[in-house]
């Protein structure tokens, strides 16, 4: 039985399409607040209501949704909340400042309610199971929860890598996986892909990082002649022959690892587990 969910909603102007969303949206009890008022007001309501899901606007009176929003990440209370923007600022600036500051997901004014409803209520599901795993993570320490985290994180890798084609048999297999996962922990190891990453698969392996390299283009080779179409356009975002070549090692790695990562922070996730 799902628990009410409480959405709030603030923006400087009243739209029917908010109406229009909530009205999709079956999978729960909802309990909406709107708040139209001023900059201070909304990050007060917020303070006091603690909502699962913040709806809000780019632009607001008396401030900006994106201060708006890391303000909210800075309060403890507001933590586990879920951040949407819908508005019509496009560009591909303010979004991607809106993932960097917290956002869980940024829709456009333009885009059917019903769309929307829907992938609200699946970040809305994910969340709700989140606080059930948290509630049960309760009096568990740093360590235990780390163990839990990371063989999460193995496993999803694991069924993703089955699932585009990657034969478990072939070197690469270990290394892609080992790259992913430590890319999902620290994202910024991809800009050191030959200095640091091919090396600590290197030195984890007993090889060397030149055979570590030529394994992870081999096995990327093998996932885009041999592997299922399917769930490789789904996770590239495109048809594997539309022409525009094979990803390199790195972008494959990053757009791998970006996308569990995504995954993780829609499900309540903190930046501190990945890195734990």
């Amino acid at each position: 039985m799902h628990e009410s969910m409480k959405i709030l909603i603030v923006s400087s102007k009243q739209r029917s399409i908010y109406g229009e969303i909530i009205s999709y949206m079956k999978q729960f009890e909802y309990v909406v607040k709107e708040n139209y008022g001023t900059y201070i007001e909304m990050l007060y309501m917020a303070k006091q209501m603690k909502p699962d899901m913040i709806i809000t606007d780019i632009c607001l009176e008396g401030g900006d949704g994106l201060t708006f929003l890391s303000e909210c990440r800075n309060n403890e209370e507001l933590k586990n909340t879920k951040y949407i923007f819908l508005t019509s600022v496009l560009s591909p600036a303010v979004i991607d400042i809106a993932y960097e500051y917290g956002a869980d997901y940024y829709f456009l004014l333009s885009q059917s309610p019903r769309y929307i409803a829907r992938i609200l209520e699946r970040i809305l599901d994910a969340h709700e199971k989140m606080k059930i795993k948290l509630k049960s993570l309760e009096g568990m320490t740093k360590e235990q929860k780390k163990y839990i985290f990371d063989s999460t994180i193995e496993n999803d890798v694991t069924n993703m890598m089955r699932g585009i084609g990657i034969p478990a048999h072939i070197k690469g297999y270990q290394y892609i996986r080992e790259g992913i996962i430590m890319a999902i922990k620290d994202p910024d190891i991809l800009n050191y892909i030959t200095k640091y990453l091919y090396p600590a698969i290197a030195k984890k392996y007993n090889t060397t990082t030149s055979s570590v390299e030529r394994a992870i283009r081999h096995a990327i080779e093998v996932a885009w002649n041999r592997g299922k179409l399917d769930a490789m356009e789904a996770l590239f975002g495109y048809s594997v022959n539309s022409g525009k070549g094979k990803p390199t090692n790195s972008e494959f790695i990053a757009l791998i690892a970006d996308k569990f990562r995504l995954d993780y922070r829609m499900k309540g996730y903190g930046e501190n587990q990945f890195s734990a």
